[in-house]
């Protein structure tokens, strides 16, 4: 009953929407309290609170990422790629920030990146705790600290059944330095399909109220790769990742009061007079939308990874050239509705 009452008072943001085909939704809550009830030895990651690590505290010289020139310690059962020789990935104790499980929740240090074109946030389209609009060859990271991959942290599951649906639970929060860094950062899951992007905020010591993280999914192989991804503050002011309690289980332990996907349906408005020409396309695909909104579009290949992504108002030209010739999938979304379709590349 205790644990009910407690994700009822912090559940206060929750928010939901549709990746692609494979990814069912994501929910968010604002809490530390777990959601999966009863998960115990069915989850499925292995070391998902991560107090297996022969990592020490409190140093940047105790980085976890191989590509580190600090690089001295490791992770079991997960593995670093990316980031940069001045990446610093480490663990640090309760002192500094909201440790979650057990005594570490690792951190993705990885020092500062551009999201937008301008160097700032303005191309951000953000929800509660997921965001959109980063153009195509972004985020883009100094040298030192990695290139547009970011610093990924990831493990590979095995034992699933294609076609079943999956949760995937994590806790996010971030680093709080004082007031430094009082904005949401930005971080990314795939789960085989493609960056989800999503939001983390500064979670003080002891006292702070980090997201709880929900992504339904149906396996589409025996075996999917998590991977979590940072590139670094987003401005002077936005947090970096801190992670913890990454489990993944069958829906069957989720709460009756959380929504399952397939039965909430996911009505989006319809988005109308989109145009997307010309189809089958060459080296061009033209999408306007009719309306002065910021919007998205979304390429996928028929595995539902993402292969071309633009935020745009009212028209954009996409460069196709380097699209291997195929049928691909199409989203054009703004706040007014969503529209997918089919598009076919040519010679």
């Amino acid at each position: 009953m205790k644990k009910l009452l407690l994700i009822s008072l912090f559940a206060i943001h929750c928010s939901l929407f549709t990746v692609n085909a494979q990814v069912l939704c994501v929910q968010c809550f604002d809490q530390n309290d777990s959601i999966g009830v009863n998960v115990g030895a069915n989850n499925l990651i292995i070391n998902g609170g991560f107090e297996n690590t022969t990592c020490g505290f409190n140093s940047n010289n105790n980085t976890w990422c191989p590509n580190s020139a600090n690089y001295n310690c490791n992770i079991a059962n997960w593995t670093c790629t990316g980031g940069g020789v001045g990446t610093y990935s480490c663990f640090y104790d309760s002192t500094y920030w909201k440790v979650l499980e057990g005594v570490r929740s690792p951190y993705f240090g990885n020092n500062f990146c551009s999201a937008c074109p301008l160097g700032d946030t303005a191309c951000l389209i953000n929800s509660e705790c997921t965001t959109s609009g980063i153009p195509w060859g972004y985020p883009l990271v100094n040298p030192n600290f990695g290139d547009t991959s970011g610093l990924n942290l990831f493990q590979t599951v095995n034992g699933l059944i294609p076609g079943n649906t999956y949760v995937l639970e994590f806790w996010a929060g971030g680093e709080c330095n004082g007031f430094d860094f009082q904005g949401k950062g930005l971080f990314a899951v795939d789960l085989g399909f493609g960056n989800i992007l999503l939001r983390c905020r500064p979670t003080p010591p002891h006292t702070g109220i980090g997201t709880r993280f929900l992504i339904e999914f149906k396996a589409t192989s025996t075996s999917h790769t998590i991977k979590f991804t940072n590139w670094g503050h987003i401005s002077s002011n936005h947090t970096e990742l801190i992670l913890d309690d990454v489990r993944l289980y069958n829906p069957i332990y989720l709460p009756p009061f959380i929504a399952v996907c397939q039965e909430i349906g996911i009505n989006e408005a319809s988005l109308a007079n989109v145009e997307v020409y010309p189809n089958p396309t060459t080296n061009e695909l033209t999408i306007k939308t009719g309306n002065n909104e910021p919007s998205q579009i979304i390429i996928y290949d028929l595995l539902s990874r993402n292969v071309l992504q633009q935020t745009f108002t009212t028209e954009t030209t996409l460069n196709t050239e380097a699209l291997a010739k195929g049928v691909y999938m199409y989203e054009v979304r703004n706040k007014k509705g969503t529209t997918k379709g089919k598009i076919v590349k040519s010679l």
